[in-house]
């Protein structure tokens, strides 16, 4: 029988294993961050591009970055959050400064809110090309005329061909 002060080869191969499934866990975990980064640059360049053609600024509500309700957030086409606090005073973070979950609840809030953006944008410039395609048909129905041709209906400005004042 083995005293308690000497290991045993079994607690000894036990710890061991221990050990290496701490390593094994810790290279996971690094892998995972490493990934974390590549996702969330490759996120950040794709959003920045769609956000900066889109111009449009966003409202965050302060509880998704655990702020105090008197704290204004905006979501800025460059995807930079300005915190601005009640002392009027502001900081500027990078978006792809956010921690993993401020990144997922910003995303989840943010997203939402710029499709519905883009949807009214595209509304309006929708209304307002049709009304211009309108303009433009009715328009194009006025038969070309040269200069000479045009007829002015306003009998104080008409002239004959050759008359000069």
């Amino acid at each position: 029988m083995a005293t308690e002060g000497v290991p045993t080869d079994e607690t000894l191969a036990e710890a061991v294993k221990s050990m290496e499934d701490l390593v094994e866990e810790a290279v996971q975990v690094y892998e995972l961050d490493k990934e974390k980064v590549n996702v969330i640059d490759d996120l950040y360049n794709s959003l920045k591009i769609i956000t900066t053609y889109l111009s449009f600024s966003v409202d965050l509500p302060s509880h998704l970055l655990t702020m105090p309700e008197n704290v204004r957030i905006v979501l800025t086409p460059s995807l930079d959050l300005i915190i601005i606090r009640p002392n009027f005073k502001s900081e500027t973070k990078r978006f792809d400064q956010l921690t993993l979950d401020e990144t997922y609840t910003v995303l989840r809030y943010a997203i939402p809110v710029i499709i519905n953006m883009a949807t009214a944008d595209r509304e309006i410039k929708n209304k307002k090309i049709s009304f211009l395609r309108q303009g433009t048909k009715k328009l194009k129905r006025i038969p070309s005329a040269s200069q000479d041709d045009f007829i002015v209906t306003d009998t104080s400005l008409q002239m004959k061909k050759g008359d000069t004042q």
